[in-house]
């Protein structure tokens, strides 16, 4: 996640699946942001149109309505947590994956600064989560590729570590990891990299129950894998059923291993 992305259509997303999902109140949600900053040498981050389009006002108009209130001014991640769409409850970690600016040289000393900050992050992210049973992890680009395959890179702030997954997963009865979807055909379809992930994290991972995974699809795809507790494994699926048979269906498609 970036600051400048704050409102955008990828926020509705998410924050819909949340709420649809983990309203009930056995639920306490930590988000971890994996706050990167700020990039300029793209566009990324002007997909809002969406918030004048019937398609999406038709799902929630009040969320639309809201994260209007942050495309249009403050837009930051504090600005997100300050509407108050999930539980008054939900925990948030946004402290920035900013290594790479405070330590950017590429010698030694730099790559061992960057990679013993990010230890120390992922630390400090798993004491602020303690307390949460559903954790929603958010990072910039998705989960780790082979090109940025070490914490020591200088873009490694912006992808999630399998590693991570299971410190930050571990004993907690939920899981969610956003990850962007490649555009490249040489990466395969968006169903075959959805299915080849799923694999990844059930085999490193392996949580109890079932992996779910929602393709969220406007713009620009993204994928939302779910990682469950067999004691929960039941009602979330019944509650991903439920998302898919509302307004919100004609966006997303869904993945369920096994």
């Amino acid at each position: 996640m970036q600051n400048r992305y704050a409102g955008d259509v990828g926020d509705f997303g998410k924050f819909a699946l949340l709420r649809a999902l983990f309203r009930a109140p056995q639920y306490k949600i930590g988000v971890n942001w994996y706050l990167f900053p700020d990039e300029s040498h793209n566009a990324d981050g002007k997909h809002t149109t969406y918030l004048n389009d019937f398609e999406y006002l038709n799902c929630d108009s009040h969320l639309c309505e809201l994260l209007s209130s942050v495309a249009s001014g403050n837009r930051t991640v504090a600005g997100l947590e300050s509407l108050n769409l999930l539980p008054s409850n939900t925990v948030y970690f946004s402290e920035v994956l900013n290594f790479h600016i405070r330590y950017p040289a590429q010698n030694k000393g730099d790559r061992v600064k960057r990679e013993l900050e990010r230890k120390a992050w992922l630390q400090n992210a798993k004491s602020t989560l303690a307390g949460c049973n559903v954790v929603f992890l958010d990072p910039d680009n998705g989960l780790e590729v082979s090109s940025c395959a070490k914490l020591s890179q200088k873009k490694a702030g912006k992808y999630i570590y399998y590693h991570e997954i299971k410190v930050l997963s571990e004993g907690k009865d939920t899981c969610i990891v956003y990850h962007h979807l490649n555009r490249h055909k040489n990466h395969g379809s968006h169903m075959n990299q959805i299915q080849h992930r799923t694999s990844e994290l059930r085999e490193i991972i392996n949580p109890t129950g079932k992996i779910f995974a929602l393709r969220f699809k406007p713009y620009s795809p993204r994928a939302y894998f779910i990682l469950t507790n067999s004691s929960l494994e039941v009602a979330i699926e019944e509650e991903i059923d439920g998302f898919m048979k509302s307004e919100y269906g004609k966006h997303w498609d869904t993945y369920h291993e096994g």
